[in-house]
């Protein structure tokens, strides 16, 4: 009496006598070894089991009974082969393993069934190819001719689609090439597959590599040559600005020494050698990096070693030769010093400050008046930096006029001495108080924050009468809108008048009227009162009503 085991083999039970199945399990654990060293052995071994499985199952079927015995095994395992046979290094052995492997081959045949891996609709054309031993493509061409001829074609596919079963397994797959389905032909056809699979996965990465790759060339082309434009277009207006400059440094266009050019800080001698410095600064990497990029995009030979270190050392000695300059310049703004001068006032009860243009040479007695500048370029010794302020003072005091000059130097000495070498004149006839629309500098002498701030102290109730040439110089003043008081039109307003307060100079007009007319502003109704009211503070506004007068603050 020999005893039974139930086993499970890919999902079917199965009875089978002990000493039987040691064998099986050893069998089956010298594949599992052999197999599962690999890195896609579940498949392999999965394909294995299915076809025992069959195997045993055909057996049972065709003994009629219900337990595998010693013999079903020892023949499947014939049948299967085992590991020994195809991992022996001997030569003679492997030729008998191929030649029993050819015997094995052709005692199994091929089975007419569908081919999935070469199909166009289900694989028919390539499952006769491989039965009847010729390529597919001719039975394909064979069914087209039938199709064309009398349309016969498509009901034997259809008929054939219905009748040949589909290889699923690798076991099916096998038997309809007519390959024995044993574990050699299992571990060839299970390497092939592998192998075709990552060549195909190998060759569709390298096409979409090179898709990818070619893209990104493309991309970065355009890209490069969007900056070889933008990069050339720099280079043609540093060119074009040299140019402008050079001109402009001998006179042939506007110098650019004025007051809105860039060299005007510096001394007229350097000014050619800064700007050559200054266009090597910007020109040489950028005619670098134009050259560097059309290597890139067309291949260009690089510059020579000796080209390359000569225009390094040149852009070396650029940037060192604007360092000198900038620092130079720069000393010349460290320290400041302010002269302060005053002079008396004619006391007035109007005064009417207006405009002089010094520029304009009037006769007098037959005589021009001239500003003694021999230079050809006037505006480089006439500045505008002049500043107009009015402060009050008691009506009992007596008006006068303080100057302020400031400039800057590398010394308190130099700063002074340029402080005093500015020219300014503010002249007062029997009405008037005339500025000058400009103030003077030494011919030679260079421009260094020199201005001048002039501060008027009038008594509390003097009018003023402002040209609208003043507008903008004056500070602290609120000349657009004590103007926009007026009921003209603003165009023909060239003078407004104002009134010294005791808060200050206000416009002399009150404010246009509101529709309720209930509130006045403090300031002017104030100067209404021809100072009269009782001041509280600056930020006080009094709105006078019918029913009274109030007071606010800013607390409340």
């Amino acid at each position: 009496m020999n005893k039974t085991i139930i086993i499970n083999i890919n999902s079917i039970v199965f009875h089978i006598e002990e000493d039987a199945y040691e064998v099986l399990r050893s069998y089956m654990i010298d594949i599992k070894k052999h197999f599962g060293q690999s890195e896609d052995s579940r498949e392999i071994l999965e394909d294995i089991e299915n076809r025992i499985a069959e195997m045993f199952t055909e057996k049972i079927q065709a003994g009629s009974k219900e337990v595998l015995n010693m013999d079903d095994v020892n023949a499947v395992i014939e049948q299967m082969g085992s590991v020994s046979d195809f991992e022996s290094e001997d030569q003679d052995g492997y030729s008998s393993f191929q030649q029993q492997s050819n015997a094995d081959e052709f005692k199994v045949g091929k089975k007419l069934m569908r081919d999935p891996d070469d199909k166009v609709f289900s694989g028919v054309c390539s499952g006769l190819g491989h039965f009847f031993g010729i390529e597919a493509k001719w039975v394909r061409l064979l069914f087209a001719l039938f199709v064309v001829i009398g349309g016969s074609g498509v009901l034997v596919y259809v008929i054939l689609w219905i009748v040949m079963p589909l290889a699923i397994t690798r076991a099916d797959k096998m038997e309809m090439r007519g390959e024995a389905p044993n574990i050699h032909n299992f571990k060839r056809s299970f390497d092939e597959e592998m192998s075709g699979v990552r060549d195909s996965f190998s060759r569709g990465m390298d096409r979409t590599g090179d898709s990818v790759a070619k893209l990104l060339q493309i991309i970065v082309k355009v890209i490069g040559v969007f900056f070889v434009i933008i990069v050339g277009l720099t280079l043609i207006g540093l060119i074009i600005g040299l140019i402008f400059f050079a001109l402009a440094i001998l006179n042939v266009i506007p110098d650019v020494m004025d007051n809105s050019g860039p060299f005007y800080l510096m001394d007229p001698s350097d000014v050619p050698f800064a700007l050559i410095a200054g266009f090597l600064a910007i020109f040489i990497p950028f005619a670098g990096l134009f050259y560097l990029l059309l290597r890139v995009l067309f291949d260009k030979k690089p510059m020579s070693n000796y080209l390359t270190t000569t225009l390094f050392l040149v852009w070396l000695a650029s940037i060192g030769a604007i360092i000198y300059y900038s620092t130079s310049v720069a000393k010349e703004f460290k320290e400041s010093s302010t002269i302060v001068e005053e002079k008396p006032l004619q006391k007035q009860a109007v005064y009417y400050l207006n405009e002089n243009d010094i520029r304009v040479i009037r006769l007098k007695n037959g005589v021009k008046s001239g500003l003694g500048i021999k230079s050809e370029n006037l505006s480089t010794y006439l500045r505008r930096n002049i500043r107009i302020r009015i402060e009050r003072i008691d009506s009992l005091q007596e008006p006068y006029v303080r100057y302020e000059y400031s400039a800057k130097g590398n010394s308190y000495k130099v700063a002074t001495d340029r402080a005093s070498n500015i020219h300014y004149t503010l002249r007062q006839d029997s009405t008037s108080l005339v500025f000058d629309n400009a103030f003077q500098l030494n011919e030679g002498e260079l421009y260094r924050d020199q201005e001048v701030n002039i501060t008027l102290f009038l008594p509390v109730g003097t009018k003023l009468i402002i040209n609208d040439k003043l507008e903008d110089k004056l500070r602290d003043i609120s000349f657009y809108e004590c103007r926009d008081r007026y009921s003209e039109d603003l165009s023909d307003v060239k003078d407004v008048e104002f009134m010294v307060t005791s808060l200050g100079l206000k416009c002399a007009l009150s404010p246009k009227k509101s529709n309720d007319n209930d509130e006045v502003d403090a300031e002017d109704s104030e100067v209404a009162a021809n100072d009269t009211s009782i001041v509280i503070r600056r930020d006080t506004i009094i709105k006078v009503k019918k029913d009274g007068v109030t007071v606010e603050t800013k607390k409340k």
